[in-house]
């Protein structure tokens, strides 16, 4: 990681040389150019951190960020903790540029991010069986800098800048069976799925790479970027919910246990940081429930290849 501000400013100081001296000796029509950029890439986990609770109903029986496995007689109990980010995926990108002279330029990108599942808790034993996934799906915006030296062939350039999720949602899916728990040979499946929406959040980013020109308009790239977001969690809702009894092969939704009659209470979530609650009177089951506020991690590092096209 540590080349990376080395290289950053190599690019700043020569660009900045550059820019002092080319003033005067550029046209308009050589130093003030429009560009676009297409591209995609895969980003992996970076900046790992502890993953959030993601079962505030107490379904599963999972620790929060934790993979425990429970040994067949109940003797024993291995415990792992899971750390990491939503930010592993696939990235597909358009970019517009604007260079001011050679070495200069600004730029805004668009982005669609469609992540990977991640593993965010597990519990595993003799009689119950119990996992969690989230992914992170959305489009962010990203204004930046551009920096290049200018080089005729190979040319290497920096950008950074902000992002700023501008829609989309995280997602957690859940699973937990219950060996025998409706009765001796009949299992009782749960399964759930949940949509975390964010408030507004900014990140940044930075990335180096290397631009090979084709022509006069039109080059190819590639690159290595780091992306620095956490997001805030504004509300989390429970979308999908099925509790199902599996009986000789044969299964069949429990009534009582399916999304249809689970309270507000129990569906719909709000994130904050700062709020009361009673202890002498029952939940009012109508209303969404508050819960402390979280964060989602969505940092990652990866690689970005593409065209880039130049407008004389």
């Amino acid at each position: 990681m540590k080349i990376i501000p080395k290289v950053l400013i190599v690019c700043i100081f020569t660009a900045t040389s550059h820019f002092t001296q080319a003033q005067d000796n550029l046209t308009t029509d050589d130093s003030q150019k429009f560009y676009f950029r297409v591209g995609g890439g895969y980003s992996f986990e970076s900046g790992k951190t502890e993953f959030n609770n993601a079962d505030p109903n107490g379904l599963t029986g999972i620790m929060q960020s934790t993979d425990v496995t429970v040994s067949a007689d109940g003797s024993t109990v291995n415990v792992k903790s899971l750390n990491g980010t939503a930010g592993a995926g696939v990235k597909a990108n358009v970019t517009a540029g604007y260079m001011f002279n050679p070495y200069i330029g600004v730029e805004l990108g668009v982005s669609y991010f469609h992540g990977d599942k991640t593993l965010i808790g597990r519990l595993r034993s003799p009689q119950v069986a119990s996992e969690e996934n989230t992914y992170l799906r959305g489009f962010d915006v990203a204004p930046g800098i551009f920096l290049t030296p200018n080089f005729k062939t190979v040319n290497p350039y920096a950008r950074m800048g902000l992002i700023v999720p501008v829609a989309g949602e995280l997602t957690i899916e859940t699973i937990a069976k219950q060996a025998n728990g409706g009765g001796p040979g009949t299992d009782i499946l749960v399964e759930a799925k949940s949509e975390v929406k964010a408030s507004f959040s900014v990140g940044y980013f930075g990335a180096i790479g290397l631009n090979y020109p084709i022509n006069d308009n039109l080059s190819i790239f590639g690159e290595v970027e780091i992306k620095n977001l956490s997001i805030k969690s504004k509300s989390a809702e429970i979308i999908e919910y099925a509790t199902t009894a599996i009986s000789n092969g044969q299964s069949q939704l429990v009534p009582g246990q399916q999304l249809a009659d689970l309270p507000v209470y129990e569906k719909k979530f709000e994130f904050t940081d700062d709020y009361n609650q009673s202890t002498t009177t029952t939940p009012n089951q109508n209303e969404p429930r508050k819960i402390p506020l979280q964060f989602v991690n969505a940092s990652g590092t990866g690689i970005n290849v593409g065209i880039r096209f130049t407008l004389n």
